[in-house]
């Protein structure tokens, strides 16, 4: 792993609507490709990196809210998306509502440089900013190191939920952080 490096992370708008679109299409196929076939991937990017669901949901800021991470020297490594006030999906976590990390992707050439953690300390801090005290996630049943990474962080898993490309049946991880304590300082209950 190289030295940590600074990150700007900043809330997008509708002039970075492009780059969210790039940006999205290409971490998504980097780490997603070997889940889908070319042609499901193309489908499922053109429809959930369209401009028009983009720009819908970079407008609604009362339920979502979208980060945009760069270098130093500009370049666009990453993203994150939020969506506030969401409920859980699991039976065992009925009633629990929270922040909803719905996307948190950055390029693989920005891995080993402390960009993940820089993105999710400003998760934390904006979802604290607005009174939400649970943060909480899915991921790939099979991305072991992602769950390693936020399990390093302090989130806990809760259990799984399905989840189908046009290629493969796999499950999704559910992760949920305690915004409430410190990060990495206490561990989440999911029941």
């Amino acid at each position: 792993m190289g030295p940590q490096q600074s990150l700007l992370i900043h809330d997008a708008t509708q002039a970075d609507l492009e780059t969210l679109q790039r940006i999205g299409c290409d971490t998504y196929r980097e780490h997603f490709s070997g889940v889908w076939t070319h042609a499901g991937m193309q489908r499922f990017l053109s429809d959930d990196f369209s401009s028009e669901n983009l720009a819908s949901s970079l407008a609604a800021t009362n339920q979502h809210l979208w980060l945009l991470a760069k270098d130093g020297a500009g370049n666009a490594q990453g993203f994150a998306k939020l969506n506030w006030n969401s409920p859980m999906p699991l039976h065992n976590t009925l009633g629990a509502v929270g922040v909803e990390l719905q996307k948190i992707y950055l390029l693989k050439s920005a891995t080993g440089k402390g960009y993940g953690e820089q993105l999710l300390r400003v998760i934390c801090g904006r979802a604290l900013a607005r009174q939400q005290h649970l943060l909480w996630l899915d991921v790939l049943q099979s991305n072991r190191a992602a769950q390693n990474f936020y399990a390093r962080f302090g989130f806990r898993s809760c259990g799984e939920i399905p989840f189908s490309t046009d290629m493969l049946d796999i499950g999704m991880q559910v992760m949920a952080y305690d915004l409430t304590s410190r990060p990495q300082a206490h561990p989440t209950t999911c029941s």
